[in-house]
């Protein structure tokens, strides 16, 4: 970031210990629930249909982003960078293209979800497992593909008193040859997974109100819940954040200026905190809008119960000397 001569030193600063208590919270919560979410799907679920898929996959770029935050943790709390240039790259880089991987993989979710509602019989071999895996490689290529450029402008940067810099301090020039391609990875990597999700939500919904409220499909509307909080997420995470950057990118790049610069400054670095923090949500969305989590989170009650009857049961034969009926 470049600092202006209208913004003082206490505002330009400011963001140093937001960015270190986020990240830090995002690290000890994103660490644990995404490592988890990877475990049930692979141990439990098994990768057997393909929205399971699509989630493992977002599972991993989520843990990923959070494997990520230990560097800029350190960064931000030391305003120093000791890791070289290739950490700051690698790390720079996977924090950047983390956003725009979730974004395409929610798309997938979305799209599938669509077929299963509004295209059940004609859209099967759509939604196979084989199907789901091409879909995610094909993801993982895109992403691989804009990592490269993007990971060009995350080079570490010597600055005043001889620091140097990582994730920030970017001159003029660089600004104004990456504001082309970070206007070409909005566009591409959220604003065209935006209009997609927003419309499979709203055919969904108009599938689901002709759809009468019969037992066996009541299950059916917890899609439009999952369908409705990723929206909500993409709203208040994402949003927010790709506006804001593209506003601080253009005038980054002089391509306008900011009378207020104070307040896009703390805008944006309010916004990076908000997407950073969808990593958490995932997590939790799993849980509480697929119904393979909630089966197996209750079958792993159920057994823990019953091996506490049987161990009773047998204790029970041990004390009087009985056995009991089978």
């Amino acid at each position: 970031m470049e600092n202006d001569s209208d913004v003082s030193n206490d505002t330009i600063h400011f963001h140093y210990p937001l960015f270190t208590s986020v990240y830090g919270l995002t690290l000890a919560i994103g660490l644990p629930l995404n490592s988890i979410s990877l475990w049930v799907f692979f141990t439990k679920l098994e990768l057997r249909t393909a929205p399971v898929i699509y989630m493992t996959n977002l599972a991993i770029s989520d843990l990923l982003f959070v494997l990520s935050l230990p560097f800029r943790i350190y960064y931000f709390a030391t305003a120093r960078w000791i890791f070289g240039n290739l950490v700051c790259i690698v790390s720079g880089t996977i924090f950047s293209v983390n956003f725009y991987t979730r974004s395409l993989l929610v798309t997938l979710i979305s799209l599938d979800r669509y077929l299963a509602i509004v295209h059940p019989l004609n859209s099967r071999s759509l939604r196979s497992p084989k199907a789901a895996k091409v879909a995610c490689a094909i993801v993982w290529l895109i992403v691989m593909l804009w990592s490269i450029p993007i990971g060009l402008y995350h080079q570490t940067i010597t600055g005043q008193l001889n620091v140097t810099r990582c994730y920030e301090g970017f001159s003029f020039g660089t600004w104004q040859s990456a504001f082309v391609l970070i206007s070409l990875v909005i566009t591409m990597g959220f604003l065209v997974p935006f209009i997609i999700i927003t419309i499979c939500f709203f055919a969904v919904v108009r599938v689901m109100i002709r759809i009468s409220k019969e037992s066996q499909d009541f299950k059916k509307y917890k899609i439009i819940r999952l369908f409705l909080i990723n929206v909500g997420v993409y709203v208040v995470c994402f949003v927010p954040f790709n506006f804001v950057l593209i506003l601080y990118g253009m005038h980054q790049a002089r391509y306008f200026s900011v009378r207020k610069i104070v307040q896009l400054f703390v805008a944006h670095a309010i916004t990076v905190c908000l997407a950073s923090i969808s990593s958490c949500l995932d997590p939790i969305i799993y849980y509480f809008t697929t119904d393979a989590f909630r089966a197996f989170s209750m079958k792993s009650e159920k057994d823990t119960h019953n091996t506490i009857q049987l161990t009773k049961r047998k204790h029970q034969t041990t004390m009087d000397g009985t056995s009991p009926i089978t």
